[in-house]
């Protein structure tokens, strides 16, 4: 009888790869792993600090984007309001408000419109 007949012989055998196989499986264990969050610098702190205070001050509308394990979070709208002490802010999209933490944001950029009450 055969060798590749024998106990686990037949599946030893049919171990083959695809190279399309093989790349899409890279990249879904780097889809898997874990981001680290960005460390971001003084001038870029200043500079979205100042962008939220004139969104609240101000009313103009701002995109925030938010860091997450695998795939950043953008959300448009106001800010309605500043908590230092408990590091969150509250902003007014289109869809409602929602309370974001500050520590995960990556970024802000003006939104270039503004928002109708």
């Amino acid at each position: 009888m055969s060798k590749k007949l024998q106990q686990n012989g037949l599946f030893e055998s049919s171990r083959m790869m695809l190279p399309e196989h093989r790349e899409a499986y890279i990249l879904h264990q780097e889809q898997l792993a874990p981001r680290t969050r960005p460390s971001l610098d003084a001038q870029a702190a200043d500079e979205m600090s100042r962008l939220l205070s004139n969104s609240m001050v101000l009313g103009d509308r701002v995109t925030i984007t938010l860091f997450h394990e695998h795939d950043d979070i953008s959300y448009t709208g106001r800010v309605l309001r500043l908590d230092r002490p408990a590091r969150t802010l509250r902003l007014l999209t289109d869809d409602g408000n929602r309370d974001l933490q500050m520590n995960l944001i990556t970024g802000v950029t003006p939104a270039g419109e503004w928002m109708d009450e």
